[in-house]
């Protein structure tokens, strides 16, 4: 699907979806669990989606009740899963199937089977699990010897190998483990809170994790709003003002609430008001400066910030974006330049700035992030620029153009503006 955008007069309240990565944790470590929870606030993304389908295929029962969820698990192995393009369900899937010795073939897209998962396959193969490549780049996980023995492993490639050990450790009941390199370690601290939830207790000294099982009782969780779907809104807000966006905890452990905190030092127009972030329209935006090793969600829309700021980003450790959902740090500079603006790059950053504004007639990303970073530059512009694969902005962000028209804006599809 194709969609062109009309600026309108920027202004309104939207809220923020809810976090997946809150969402996905706690339906497949409920599911594997055994352990029953009702879930609040679900925004049904193409990732929440699949960690469902995923309980489901291991015999859970899901309730719905409008946007919120009970899982009624009663545990067997899957003959296969489907985690489709998401990551995190793939990732902890892994884990936890190990964790369960259980016999089951993995399927998923094209995209995700070429994602890193080595250093997690290594260490639960270290732990007894055998893994078999399929032809389609994925594995049949054969887990009968399993078991709790120590194994180490890196990190440097993303946090979600560490949640994956947890949740395995956790299921097998005992254990403990070494993690190093690890990167964007909040996010291992939002699985902690999560497992902390279901019972589990998590210690923590160093490098080394070590787990331990405790009385559970059934909880109610509210999924709290997603700090990297808020963050197109956040950086459109600063160029155009007069956006509001609710459903954020001020205290979340979100890596990419540093938004928020980079903006503030960047910019006069953000603040905390009466439960929700307003952002205004910015009379100076001095240089942005963000690690990518540590929020590599919101590297691309920082990026859109600077295409159009004169002391412009610079974004570190870029490295990390190359093995995401795509190439995100070749969409970085495809996406800057389509733009006009300055790129240059070393070993240590990218950095961007404006230079002369251009109006691309057309972008055909397939990265959900890139796509969304894509449209609010688009809108910055002021371009009529045509966007392509809009629907891949389902995997993060279902409401994405519902909320640009919420702002404002208009949205034409097939010539015609959505209403």
């Amino acid at each position: 699907m194709n969609i062109r955008i009309k600026n309108g007069n920027v202004s309104g309240i939207i809220a923020a979806p809810s976090s997946k990565s809150y969402t996905q944790r706690y339906v497949l470590y409920s599911a594997f669990s055994g352990k029953t929870i009702k879930i609040n606030n679900v925004s049904f993304s193409d990732d929440e989606i699949i960690s469902l389908k995923i309980a489901e295929s291991c015999n859970a029962v899901l309730h719905y009740d409008k946007r919120n969820i009970m899982v009624d698990p009663d545990f067997k192995c899957p003959h296969d899963i489907y985690v489709g393009e998401s990551g995190t369900s793939y990732r902890l899937s892994l884990g936890l199937l190990s964790a369960k010795k259980c016999n089951t073939l993995i399927k998923g897209e094209p995209e995700l089977a070429r994602r890193p998962v080595q250093a997690l396959v290594r260490a639960l193969s270290d732990a007894g699990t055998l893994f078999k490549p399929t032809l389609d780049g994925f594995f049949t996980v054969y887990a009968e010897n399993s078991s709790n023995k120590h194994v180490k492993i890196d990190g440097s490639t993303s946090s979600q190998f560490i949640t994956a050990m947890l949740y395995y450790y956790s299921i097998i009941g005992t254990g403990s483990f070494t993690a190093e390199n690890t990167v964007s370690e909040n996010y291992v601290k939002i699985t902690e809170n999560c497992l902390y939830d279901f019972g589990i207790k998590i210690y923590h000294e160093g490098n080394n994790y070590s787990v331990a099982s405790g009385d559970y009782s059934q909880k109610s969780i509210d999924i709290e709003g997603d700090y990297s779907s808020a963050s197109y809104f956040i950086v459109l807000g600063i160029f155009t003002g007069n956006i509001e966006i609710k459903n954020l905890d001020v205290n979340s452990l979100q890596p990419d609430r540093i938004i928020v905190s980079l903006l503030e030092k960047a910019t006069d127009s953000i603040s905390y008001q009466n439960g929700k972030l307003v952002i205004s329209k910015a009379s100076y935006i001095n240089e942005i400066i963000v690690d990518a090793s540590i929020s590599p969600d919101i590297a691309p829309v920082i990026s859109v910030a600077g295409i159009f700021s004169k002391n412009g980003v610079k974004i570190y450790n870029y490295q990390r974006l190359k093995t995401k959902e795509s190439d995100r740090w070749q969409g970085i500079m495809d996406l800057s330049s389509a733009y006009g603006a300055s790129v240059s790059n070393n070993e240590e950053f990218i950095w961007i700035k404006r230079k002369e504004i251009k109006k691309p007639s057309e972008l055909n990303f397939t990265d959900h992030r890139m796509i969304m970073s894509a449209i609010i530059a688009g809108i910055i512009a002021g371009s009529s620029t045509k966007f392509e694969n809009i629907e891949k902005i389902n995997k993060s962000y279902p409401e994405f153009v519902n909320d640009l028209k919420r702002i404002g804006t208009e949205i034409y599809l097939d010539a015609n503006i959505l209403k």
